[in-house]
């Protein structure tokens, strides 16, 4: 399926893509468009994601990342993509007394987009970036807090080479 957003992503959009590409269609194509395309796109079968006018919004809304969850039931069965979502939304609207790990996606997602040339380079960059922190929130929500490679691997070693 053909998904479209507009163009000069930033943290939500790039968030966006990675929740559609690994958890809603993972043979998406995402394109970025003018608003002068976009109706056209839509008409020829695309699915638009986070095409409002104003990236910056009061923070009383919530992120098209958020909208997604809801609208594919994920908020429902997935309590990782749950805590993502509250560390994205934290991100996005540098909300005061945000999750703690939304200022550092910020900074994260800023630098990525400085190193992006353009919309496609920078949800590639932000990929594994994504990944790391579903991996995380996975472990977070299953009351695992510490680092991965400390816990110990089947047959009660620990990973690594370490300890035993």
């Amino acid at each position: 399926m053909k998904w479209v957003t507009r163009p000069r992503i930033r943290l939500d959009r790039a968030a966006c893509s990675w929740l559609i590409l690994r958890h809603i269609d993972p043979q998406a194509e995402i394109d970025f468009v003018d608003w002068e395309g976009m109706a056209g796109a839509i008409a020829a079968g695309a699915l638009p994601f986070h095409n409002t006018s104003v990236e910056d919004s009061d923070a009383e809304e919530r992120t098209s990342f958020d909208l997604l969850l809801t609208e594919y039931k994920l908020d429902q069965t997935n309590p990782a993509l749950v805590l993502m979502s509250e560390i994205v939304h934290g991100a996005e609207f540098k909300e005061p007394g945000a999750i703690a790990e939304s200022e550092g996606l910020r900074a994260i997602a800023k630098g990525s987009s400085a190193l992006s040339a353009t919309d496609s380079e920078m949800v590639e960059r932000m990929l594994p970036i994504f990944d790391a922190l579903y991996a995380y929130c996975r472990r977070r929500v299953a009351g695992q807090r510490g680092w991965a490679n400390a816990d110990p691997a089947p047959g009660g070693r620990q990973r690594n080479g370490q300890g035993g």
